[in-house]
């Protein structure tokens, strides 16, 4: 490792070929040799045919990149099947993660950009390998959802990064070697040979709901075939028992007895934070969200012909509705689903309904669960994007309301004031309270007529704090000729005076946010947790932001959609127990005939539960995260839901049946999690 250290000194551009010396498989093509351009985030140094990467920074953005030949424009990948690196993580108490983009001249996201990534234990050393989403074989016809491709012939660079930015700035934050970069399987690129020339394209969507122009094991092609999935699984379910470590809560049955109070709690055991449950045990939150019996529908209207199902006259179709009333043989299935889905979920190692989970899966009172009282109410004054105006008095009324109105909306959230199983409250979900970049919160208050109630509180704290225009005036180097003037004024003052007035008075606000959501959560529920706003996962880390919600949550949620959390910053953050709301993984192509991957864990399932592994095992080593709640239960709908999402994210595809590797992989985590949380130690396997 010395002469890896000395060799960071070499400068950042130089070439390498990126290919192991020794001989390769006939399906294997060395990349081509390349540049590398380095940022001040981060390193890479080549050297016997190994590639070191460093990443510091994880705003680095590039961090690396490796750039074709000189007097070379593009890498060609357009012959290989798959993208294949094999990487080792030189940390040794470190997981390390990093992501690969590759990039094209489009300056399209969806079209000019794909990336995967890899997440490992320290010391490890694991193959990422990626299918490549060539153009010219996975384009479908023009005008229809289809899956997201590249040209893969005019790469204009390899990329590497981190994103995320939950995470401190340490020097070797990820310390990878990377060796053996290829291209495997040949591929032989023809005109016509894409999915936008296969004859009798229409219809492309089974009754199933399943893409028709592919094939894989599991897929449903009758009937029949989805009545026997049945009733081998249902055999299955009722030979599985429950995990034998859980107790009734699915906490910790054979460990550390903690003081019982009959509801959930947060506490501190040993250097790490627990959820306690209502037995007093330590609960660790292994959960699912959108546990519902199917959820997105797709609009059929004026495409009808896309399906093989009988669509004539409806506006929109539910596959997975069809499905179950097939599985289940009547109309009304929904006790008998849910009664399977409880049992699915504690023979998958599931202890916890995560957010939007289903009413009747709560009630039925089998495992602990959670609610959102509301997400981004549109309803309520708002400041900005996804932000309410926490001064104005409409808003303050209906928060103090807002556990009320749920309860009248809702028996289960009803019962849920009082139900032990009831672990506590989100608030909202991915708010954009202003510090992101494209929504400052500055211009959102300045811009705002007089009448603004965030407004006039701001010119309020300037009038308590400067008592005269002129002393605001010497301080903003400013000319407003009385308060009402500034009051008026829809300009942003460009000064260090305002700049840090305004910051002042987001952090007020901020806090003020907090209060008022702790205050709706606690005044009608005191036994309940305040489980916070389900922060987008660099809010999380803003002091502004993890200090107002620590002095108010008992629990900080962050939504952290990247490969492991193992190195969620913990310098300069409050002490506080850290939930992740979301997460997921998806393959590359081909899948289950899904087009659309989002946070791609590698080609295969197989690769998918090992990075879903890897990152529970993230999880139960950091001192302060008490759960994580996996988005979402099935797969996205082929043609996307309402917002063109349709990614494979499931546990269960769209016909409901489930990947196995995810399963089995989650039956291991939840039979395991708790001495491996109290070992504290990273091991790549659960025992």
């Amino acid at each position: 490792m010395k002469t890896f250290q000395k060799l960071l000194l070499i400068p950042a551009l130089l070439f390498i070929g990126l290919a192991a010396s020794g001989d390769t498989p006939e399906t294997d093509t060395p990349l081509p040799r390349a540049q590398i351009r380095s940022s001040k985030g981060g390193s890479a140094v080549y050297r016997d045919g190994v590639l070191h990467l460093r990443i510091d920074d994880p705003y680095a953005d590039p961090a690396i990149s490796l750039l074709p030949p000189q007097g070379q424009k593009f890498f060609d990948f357009s012959h290989g099947r798959n993208f294949v690196v094999d990487v080792t993580n030189l940390s040794k108490k470190r997981q390390g993660r990093f992501l690969i983009f590759l990039k094209t001249p489009d300056r399209n996201k969806k079209t000019g950009t794909f990336n995967a990534g890899i997440s490992l234990n320290p010391g490890e050393t694991r193959t990422l390998r990626f299918a490549l989403p060539h153009r010219w074989l996975y384009q479908g016809p023009a005008g229809l959802p289809g899956v997201r491709t590249i040209d893969t012939s005019r790469i204009t660079s390899i990329d590497f990064a981190l994103h995320g930015w939950f995470e401190p700035e340490l020097p070797g934050l990820t310390d990878c070697l990377l060796s053996n970069m290829r291209l495997e399987g040949e591929l032989t690129p023809a005109p016509k040979a894409s999915r936008a020339h296969i004859p009798n394209y229409f219809p492309f969507i089974d009754r199933y709901g399943q893409f028709v122009h592919a094939d894989w094991p599991e897929k449903i092609r009758s009937d029949a075939d989805l009545k026997a999935a049945f009733e081998k699984e249902k055999a299955e379910l009722a030979a599985s028992p429950r995990p034998a470590e859980w107790n009734e809560y699915g906490g910790w049955k054979n460990g550390p007895q903690l003081k019982a109070t009959g509801s959930f709690r947060t506490e501190k055991y040993n250097g790490k934070w627990y959820l306690i449950d209502p037995c007093g045990r330590l609960f660790f939150s292994h959960g699912i969200d959108v546990l519902w019996k199917y959820t997105d529908p797709v609009k059929v209207s004026d495409h009808e012909h896309w399906f093989a199902a009988d669509v004539r006259g409806r506006q929109l179709w539910q596959a997975t509705d069809d499905v179950l009333k097939i599985k289940y043989g009547k109309e009304d299935y929904s006790n008998e689903f849910y009664r399977t889905l409880a049992k699915r979920l504690e023979h998958w190692g599931i202890n916890t309904i995560g957010d939007w989970g289903a009413d009747e899966l709560a009630v039925m009172g089998k495992m602990p669960y959670t609610f959102q009282l509301t997400d981004f109410d549109r309803s309520m004054p708002s400041l900005g994007h996804k932000f309410y105006d926490v001064y104005d008095p409409a808003y303050r009324e209906k928060m103090k309301n807002l556990v009320k109105t749920a309860s009248d909306r809702s028996p289960a959230v009803r019962k849920s004031l009082n139900d032990p199983m009831c672990i506590g409250y989100w608030i909202d979900n991915e708010l954009f309270f202003g510090n992101r970049q494209g929504f400052p919160f500055a211009g959102h208050v300045m811009s705002a007529p007089a009448t603004k109630a965030a407004k006039r509180e701001f010119v309020s704290d300037m009038k308590r704090k400067y008592g005269s225009i002129d002393s605001l005036n010497r301080a903003w180097n400013a000319s407003y000729t009385s308060f009402d003037a500034l009051l008026a004024s829809q300009l942003v003052p460009a000064c260090e005076g305002f700049r840090k007035d305004m910051e002042a008075f987001f952090a007020r606000t901020v806090e003020e946010y907090f209060r008022i959501c702790r205050d709706a959560v606690k005044s009608v529920a005191p036994h309940r947790l305040y489980l916070g706003c389900r922060f987008l996962g660099d809010d999380a880390t803003l002091p502004v932001m993890a200090n107002a919600c620590a002095k108010y949550a008992d629990v900080l949620s962050a939504n952290i959609y990247r490969h492991t959390p193992g190195n969620f910053r913990i310098e300069g953050m409050p002490d506080i127990p850290v939930l992740i709301g979301e997460f997921h993984f998806s393959t590359s192509l081909p899948g289950r005939g899904v087009f659309t991957p989002d946070i791609v864990a590698g080609a295969d399932e197989h690769e998918r539960a090992t990075t879903y592994l890897r990152y529970l095992q993230g999880a139960l080593v950091h001192p302060n995260i008490v759960g994580t709640h996996w988005f979402q239960l099935r797969d996205q709908p082929l043609t996307g839901r309402f917002d063109g999402e349709g990614y494979q994210i499931g546990f269960l595809d769209i016909a409901d049946t489930p990947y196995r590797e995810m399963t089995e992989t989650a039956r291991d985590i939840g039979e395991n999690m708790y001495q491996y949380r109290l070992n504290g130690k990273y091991c790549n396997e659960m025992k």
